[in-house]
């Protein structure tokens, strides 16, 4: 027997809750690719090209230098002091001339010095004055001694003589005895006489002769000093020490200055220097002997380190650079600047980054690096190493010709991703 068929009825659901199933499904998984995303890739900033600078990694020859402001120098700097102080009575060369060894300046006057001079004169004249009345006085007495001696000589000759007369006229009997032993006395008396006053006026000579040397080198300092005296007037007029360019003249006529007071200076032109101001920082790596470079008229010139100054001052301390070429010299002037290169390194083949903005936001511990297509960059940890004003030598993290951010990061440092687009 056949069953009835029963139809069977679909249960009807209202439309609002089917959108709203479809709407929580469409949220769940855009929340899921959403939190996939940010697990990856953190926050992402869209940034402008245009506003960037993108530089390429390359194999370049590097070398770590300082840019430094070297001002042209003189060689050497001689002063000009007052020695004894007076009145400014002319000025003879005006500041800034080129002038000769031992020519005039200027010229002072001073009353007082010039009366002590005088009597200072007057003075050692007469002591030298005294002293050659002494050694006159030697003298004479020294050929006084002398002719005693010859006269004693004369005697003793006359005497010996005669004595050899009488002693042949004695054989004979022509002569007394007495007489023959007068004479005879007499002449041995006159023998050690003469020789008594010799000997003393071989001593007394030689005193004399000690007391003559010590008057004349008494005579001798005195006319040194005389001198001294002298050309203390000589001094007030004051000369160029040296040949060279009067740079500083501190006179005006009827101005008194003081004694040892700095009156001016004069520079040695013939030669310059370059001085330069190094930042404290690199006190340890600065050294004599080391290079700098610098570029005039489109040429470059290599100077070297003559001199490091121990001493700092507001961060900073002072380094001398030679220049031997005189050629150079006649193309520069005192008081120039010139961009110094100084060179901390020797030139090696290096991987580089360009030197930029991003430095201060990263501290070279990381940066931003484009992708092939360069519509991407994300954030890499890398190690820098030296560096000069173009370019950061590069340790660790990045490979030759890729690209990377290089311009400041502050609008994006906290970014982990950026997305890059040409804006209109």
């Amino acid at each position: 027997m056949d069953k009835p068929l029963v139809k069977k009825t679909h249960k009807k659901y209202p439309v609002k809750y089917i959108f709203a199933g479809v709407s929580v499904l469409i949220a769940i998984f855009a929340l899921s690719k959403s939190n996939a995303s940010l697990s990856n890739s953190g926050k992402n900033y869209n940034v402008a090209t245009n506003n960037l600078v993108i530089s390429t990694i390359k194999q370049a020859e590097f070398v770590e230098y300082l840019p430094l402001r070297g001002v042209v120098e003189p060689i050497k700097t001689i002063f000009i002091d007052a020695i004894d102080g007076g009145r400014v009575e002319e000025v003879l060369i005006q500041e800034g001339a080129l002038v000769k060894q031992g020519q005039a300046i200027l010229k002072l006057s001073n009353t007082n010095l010039q009366l002590n001079v005088l009597a200072r004169e007057a003075e050692v004249s007469e002591q030298i004055n005294n002293m050659r009345n002494t050694r006159l006085a030697l003298e004479q007495n020294q050929l006084s001694l002398k002719r005693d001696v010859i006269e004693l000589d004369f005697k003793v000759l006359r005497l010996q003589k005669q004595f050899t007369r009488n002693k042949a006229l004695f054989a004979k009997n022509l002569v007394s005895e007495h007489a023959f032993e007068t004479v005879k006395d007499e002449l041995d008396f006159q023998r050690k006489y003469r020789e008594t006053v010799q000997h003393s006026q071989e001593k007394e000579a030689l005193l004399q002769s000690q007391q003559l040397e010590q008057l004349a080198q008494s005579i001798k300092t005195l006319e040194s000093n005389l001198a001294i005296s002298r050309g203390s007037l000589d001094k007030l007029i004051i000369r160029a020490p040296s040949n060279g360019q009067l740079t500083f003249l501190d006179a005006q006529v009827g101005e008194a200055k003081s004694n040892g007071q700095r009156l001016g200076q004069v520079d040695l032109i013939e030669q310059y220097k370059f001085t330069a101001q190094v930042d404290e920082f690199y006190v340890s790596r600065v050294a004599k002997g080391q290079t700098a470079t610098f570029e005039l008229n489109q040429q470059t010139y290599q100077i070297d380190v003559a001199k490091v100054y121990p001493g700092i001052n507001n961060g900073t301390f002072k380094v001398d650079f030679s220049l031997s070429d005189k050629a150079i010299a006649k193309q520069l002037r005192l008081g120039q600047s010139v961009q110094l290169k100084f060179n901390l390194s020797s030139t090696e083949s290096k991987l580089q980054i360009a030197n930029g903005g991003f430095i201060q936001n990263t501290a070279g511990s990381w940066v931003f690096v484009l992708d092939k297509n360069g519509t991407q960059a994300s954030k890499r940890a890398i190690r820098l190493g030296r560096k000069n004003p173009q370019s950061i030598e590069v340790l660790s993290g990045l490979t030759q010709g890729e690209r990377v951010i290089t311009s400041s990061y502050a609008s994006f440092a906290d970014a982990d991703q950026l997305s890059l687009s040409q804006s209109d």
